[in-house]
């Protein structure tokens, strides 16, 4: 800030330095409160009134993490731009919404709304969970101690000092241009939610292995596990809309190291939810689940350190800043001692429990669902671990000393498909199977009806868009590599993929309606499995149908792409407005009338923090049920040119305008100062033709001297060059006003994407109130917890162990 001059700004009021002050004070009474909370927990069994104490220290430091984010966010509402980080990411211009999303715009605020978070779903939590609460507890405590200690050195409250005098500049940066659409209000609070909630699973995991009571977790964990899974969810699919909205290539998805660092933290969550139904039903992969109840929270934090490191801000775009050394350090421990810590506990139970699970096993009976679901869980682990590996190979670039380069998203689907088809048959297939095992006979005569209706509803679906007017508007790649070298026909490939999309819609369908009539809140699963065959069935049709062309646009010379005739129609505003819009009129150039519609894609320059000037577009997107027209601006090109190489005689078209190269002429003698070389040039535009002759002379010390024409309002001819030996001519079209690249997209059944999200979140959100714990779960005889080491009670045999 030393540049800033400080002679003319205020000094701030003495209630924001005191309201930051206080912000910075709950911080570090956070990390205290959970300090407390955790080693009072500790020493319980041996001070009884240790746990009384803890409790009282966990809610001080939820509430403390809580008033200090509500005290950040006083101050990004009320323009206090004597705070570093409020000055960074708001200014006077945003609207209160924005200035509220600018709390978690940056690392600082994205550290407070993750900690906040996971202390919201710490207090629902923490009181549900019975004998497990001290260890639970001991856990969440470490965790928001360390978030809360990284904020103490990456804190939101640091003051823009002038020597030792704090001062309040006259304006902000503001928030970052790509985060001004109003996803950046839903999107980040929606998956910190979700991040936030895979706390208590890893927490809940912990508890379980160190009272080694490997049950009656699970109806605890159960509901949290679906909660947490359809927020990641619902987040990663409000990414992709935001990313659809604002980026302007026309997709939702590109595996970007932070997208991924979402998504695969979701592949583990969905394996420890089915892995968690087997548990129930058939008592078993106890220390399995245990295994995935940590995983999603341990790759997050890993994920967070990637992305949080600054090895990868020349990779992603997403990425952030690099974090201060002392609080990256203490980011590290947190992720270490989580890691080592659960992996080193969880391998000693496994080896305890080895004697156990070997007297637990049987051997398979025909086809069981539990080896379904083994099948399942496996292949959304391997999709994980496959993306964890994609999104760390610029971490592992950056570490040789090469520069980091991102996996290219051809690679992911070259690889991720092998994994995507099958879990997608065993979506459909695995509600048929029986638990007690059966016959593939049995099972292939259950299963035929919803293969013979997918076929059907499959062949109709291709017929209509080959045969029908649709079929104009879309485009298939003749061919798609497989694997590098194998080359698919795209149609069938596509058609293949859909097909198997509709095989889990239809199936799961199927099952609803069969237990509509039993259970009305039991379909909600299948419901979460029909809105993931919609979604993805969605991003498939779009991104492999879609057709898109390009073309220029400038005042008064339209372009023309595809069907379409695009011109120009003003702006709403002016480009220094940031809601500036070009107006941009589609029609049919077949037709006479009125245009298709008009297109208001987003254009307005931004002063960057170095002083540059950047030009920001956001795509117009027509929408309709069956496609979308999506309408993306490039760079405006200021003062654009266009050299054409014309032979005497030849004719060439530049939009609506005709130019025909007659013949060359020149004034004076060769090879004397003052002598005019020009091309003799007919124009015809508008049904009105022109003779204009562009001009070079010999100007000596200063070289070629144009002498352009003007053919237009925004247009200038200049004569660029010659060839004396075939008396060939270069013309140069100069633009005196901006040339817009226009590029349009036609993405069918785009409406399957929001509508397999809406019924995929809707499906989670049911099935975690239906497998809510509705009564408490059973504590020990004992109320004092095993400590570590100590061997395991026996649970009651209402709880499913053999006698």
């Amino acid at each position: 800030m030393n540049d800033i001059n400080a002679t003319s700004l205020m000094d701030p009021p003495s209630w924001s330095l005191t309201l930051g002050v206080i912000g910075r004070f709950l911080i570090l009474g956070a990390a205290g409160f959970f300090a407390l909370a955790g080693i009072s927990w500790f020493v319980q069994p041996r001070w009884p009134n240790g746990a009384r104490l803890g409790k009282g220290a966990f809610f001080a430091g939820c509430a403390a993490l809580a008033g200090s984010f509500v005290s950040l966010g006083v101050l990004f509402a009320n323009h206090r731009f004597e705070y570093e980080y409020v000055y960074g990411h708001s200014d006077l211009a945003n609207a209160l919404a924005y200035r509220i999303a600018g709390i978690w715009s940056g690392q600082e605020g994205s550290f407070l709304l993750w900690a906040t978070c996971s202390a919201i779903f710490g207090l629902f939590t923490v009181g549900r969970t019975e004998h497990y609460r001290r260890w639970y507890t001991i856990v969440f405590s470490f965790f928001l101690g360390g978030i809360a200690s990284i904020l103490a050195f990456e804190s939101p409250f640091n003051l823009n000092m002038v020597g030792s005098k704090p001062f309040v500049p006259a304006d902000g940066l503001g928030l970052a241009p790509s985060l001004q659409n109003y996803w950046v209000i839903i999107h980040p609070p929606t998956i910190f939610l979700g991040f936030g909630s895979l706390t208590c699973l890893f927490a809940l995991a912990v508890a379980a292995l160190c009272t080694r009571d490997y049950e009656r977790w699970i109806p605890i964990v159960r509901p949290w596990a679906i909660v947490a899974t359809t927020l990641v969810g619902v987040g990663l699919c409000m990414g992709g809309f935001w990313a659809y909205e604002t980026l302007g290539w026309g997709g939702f998805w590109m595996w970007d190291p932070v997208e991924n660092v979402s998504f695969v933290p979701w592949c583990f969550a969905a394996a420890l939810l089915h892995g968690v139904l087997v548990q129930a039903t058939k008592k078993k992969w106890q220390m399995t689940n245990l295994l995935l109840g940590a995983l999603p929270f341990l790759v997050f934090v890993y994920g967070t350190f990637l992305t949080r490191s600054g090895l990868l801000s020349d990779a992603s775009v997403h990425s952030f800043a690099e974090m201060d050394r002392s609080a990256l350090k203490l980011l590290t421990i947190v992720m270490g001692v989580s890691t080592l810590g659960f992996l080193g506990l969880w391998g000693v139970r496994t080896w305890q429990q080895r004697k156990v699970q070997a007297e637990a096993s049987e051997a398979p009976t025909g086809l069981q669902r539990e080896g379904f679901y083994m099948v399942g869980i496996t292949l959304l682990l391997v999709m994980g671990i496959a993306t964890a590996i994609g999104m760390s190979v610029p971490l592992v670039q950056a570490l040789r000393g090469e520069k980091p380069r991102i996996v290219e998203e051809a690679v992911y689907h070259q690889v991720l498909v092998w994994i995507f088809v099958p879990i997608m048959l065993l979506l459909a297939i695995t509600p048929f199977v029986a638990w007690r095992g059966m016959r593939a006979r049995d099972l292939a005569a259950r299963m035929y009806t919803i293969l013979c209706i997918t076929v059907g509803v499959t062949g109709l679906l291709l017929f209509l868009t080959v045969v029908t007017p649709f079929a104009r508007r879309i485009e298939i790649a003749p061919v798609v590599t497989m694997l590098g070298r194998y080359q698919v026909p795209g149609l069938a490939w596509l058609t293949v993929l859909v097909g198997i999309c509709l095989f889990a819609l239809i199936g799961n369908v199927w099952c609803a309606s069969g237990l509509m009539k039993r259970s009305k809140l039991g379909i909600a699963p299948f419901m979460t499995h029909v809105g993931l065959g919609l979604l993805m069935m969605g991003l498939i049709v779009s991104r492999g149908f879609e057709r898109k062309a390009q073309t220029m646009v400038m005042q008064d010379y339209p372009g023309r792409l595809m069907n379409y005739e695009v011109r120009y129609a003003g702006m709403t505003s002016n480009e220094m407005d940031r809601n500036n819009k070009l107006k941009l009129a589609i029609y049919d150039p077949h037709k006479q009338g009125d245009p298709l519609f008009i297109a208001y894609p987003g254009l307005y320059r931004v002063q960057m923090a170095d002083g540059q000037e950047n030009t920001m577009v956001w795509p117009h997107i027509e929408r309709n049920w069956l496609m979308d027209t999506y309408v993306s601006l490039g760079q405006p090109q200021n003062n654009a040119s266009q050299d054409l190489t014309l032979k005497q005689g030849e004719t060439v078209r530049f939009g609506e305008m005709m130019l025909t190269y007659k013949k060359m002429t020149r004034q004076g003698e060769p090879g004397q100062l003052g002598t005019k070389f020009g091309a003799e040039v007919t124009v015809e535009s508008m049904g009105q033709v022109a003779t204009v002759n562009p001009e070079m002379e010999l100007g000596g010390d200063q070289g070629m001297v144009d002498h352009p024409v003007k053919i237009a309002d925004n247009m200038e001819l200049v004569m660029a060059g010659m060839d004396a030996a075939d008396k060939s001519v270069r013309l140069r079209i100069q633009l005196t006003t901006p040339l817009y690249p226009v590029e349009i997209y036609h993405k069918p059944l785009t409406s399957l994407v929001w509508l397999g999200t809406g019924v995929m979140t809707l499906g989670g959100f049911l099935s975690a109130f239906y497998r809510r714990a509705r009564r408490p779960v059973t504590a020990p005889e004992s109320p004092q917890v095993a400590p570590l080491g100590a061997k395991p009670k026996r649970a009651p045999a209402m709880l499913g162990d053999k006698p």
